[in-house]
């Protein structure tokens, strides 16, 4: 693929999925080692929010931070210091020390609200517009393909050996990653402007500029009704382990359709859009909140695993193409200078509604069980697609009549 021969990119890529491979391996082993110290589906619950909370509220100012600093550097830190922050893990044990868990949590999800929008400034920087969204679907297709490969060989781990071995792959993933960004070209991005102003100037800026352009904040709203749905995966965990009995090993089998539908995602999202313009992405929007609802239903109530696997894999398909299409939404109507603000306050928008969900949905799943909250959840992502379809139904109609 001609993207991958851009220099820039191309260690963007390797950088991207090199850490995305440690995080499969960790994700797992902090799975267990909750299940370990406390075993309570509302703490599965709270360590989702110790993990998006941090993030959401450093993603209120991390963008307008980033603007006036090398980007090559913020990236370079942080890998190093989720590198140190993650291999901590392996030394957790006692019960005693879960609090330890969550503040490490807390810290990673630090470090890790400045990566996001320092990549999306490198990436909008060096690729060429028309070349976005192939970048976009060639970057979640290979993360998702990714969840299939390390969640299965992670899966095997923790069944033939001890979890805690994860987080020490997942610090040497950080570190091999620091050292292909190491050597990541200079990019060129203007700062002038941006210097000038303070970064109480420029965050009030980011939060204006939103509330003008109609459509960013449209695309958000959007963006957070997905995350809300995507939210299940929190209570998939109590599901499995706690009402089902399983072991930890078939919770990360089942992250293999997960992987799979983002694959899927991957590769025909490009051609989906190609062939469809800026309606019909409209409604492929709509309809996947729609899907994802239905799929959710499906998951909680489908007793076969091998039912329960295919009704990930549908949600996961619906969830990574509705996230790549409105990424590369935002990278279009966003301007340069307003990038990175815009894509944290995204973070902070999107992992704020995914974050509130889980606690919401691992509390009622303790409360009432997976099935009847999976109810709720699959009304709210009928709703939430028909509103969409509908509003832009309406702005079509407004266009036409003018």
């Amino acid at each position: 693929m001609a993207l991958l021969k851009h220099p820039v990119f191309r260690r963007l890529y390797a950088a991207h999925i090199i850490h995305i491979i440690g995080n499969e391996f960790t994700f797992i082993a902090v799975v267990g080692l909750l299940h370990d110290l406390s075993g309570s589906g509302l703490s599965f619950a709270a360590g989702t929010v110790f993990r998006m909370l941090p993030y959401v509220l450093t993603s209120f100012f991390s963008g307008a931070l980033v603007e006036n600093w090398d980007k090559q550097r913020v990236m370079i830190t942080v890998n190093l210091l989720r590198g140190i922050l993650v291999s901590l893990f392996f030394f957790i044990s006692s019960p005693t020390y879960l609090w330890v868990a969550f503040l490490l949590l807390i810290l990673v999800n630090i470090c890790s609200a400045f990566f996001q929008p320092a990549m999306q400034v490198a990436i909008v920087s060096s690729v060429e517009e028309k070349d976005r969204l192939t970048a976009n679907s060639l970057l979640q297709g290979t993360t998702s393909f990714l969840i299939i490969v390390c969640q299965g060989v992670a899966a095997v781990l923790v069944y033939l050996f001890s979890y805690r071995y994860n987080f020490l792959l997942d610090a040497a993933c950080y570190m091999l990653s620091l050292v292909i960004l190491l050597r990541l070209p200079k990019i060129d991005i203007s700062n002038e402007t941006k210097k000038a102003t303070s970064f109480l100037t420029r965050l009030q800026e980011g939060f204006r500029y939103i509330g003008k352009k109609r459509e960013i904040g449209q695309v958000l709203m959007y963006q957070m009704a997905e995350r809300v749905l995507g939210a299940y995966y929190i209570m998939l965990m109590f599901y499995i382990l706690q009402e089902r009995g399983e072991g930890l090993y078939i919770f990360g089998l089942l992250d293999i359709p997960l992987g799979l539908g983002g694959v899927f995602a991957g590769i025909l999202v490009t051609k989906m859009s190609d062939r469809l313009g800026d309606r019909g992405v409209s409604a492929i929007q709509g309809w996947t909140l729609v899907a994802m609802g239905i799929s959710i239903f499906a998951v909680f109530n489908i007793k076969p695993l091998l039912g329960l696997a295919v009704a990930i894999l549908f949600c996961s398909f619906a969830s990574y193409s509705a996230s790549i299409l409105s990424v590369t939404k935002l990278q279009r109507l966003a301007d340069p200078e307003y990038l990175a603000r815009v894509f944290s306050i995204r973070e902070m928008a999107t992992m704020g509604s995914f974050s509130a969900s889980c606690l919401v949905l691992g509390y009622g799943a303790e409360q009432v069980g997976s099935a009847t909250v999976s109810g709720w959840l699959a009304i709210f992502g009928v709703v939430a697609g028909l509103i969409w379809l509908w509003s832009r139904h309406q702005i079509e109609k407004q266009m036409v009549s003018m």
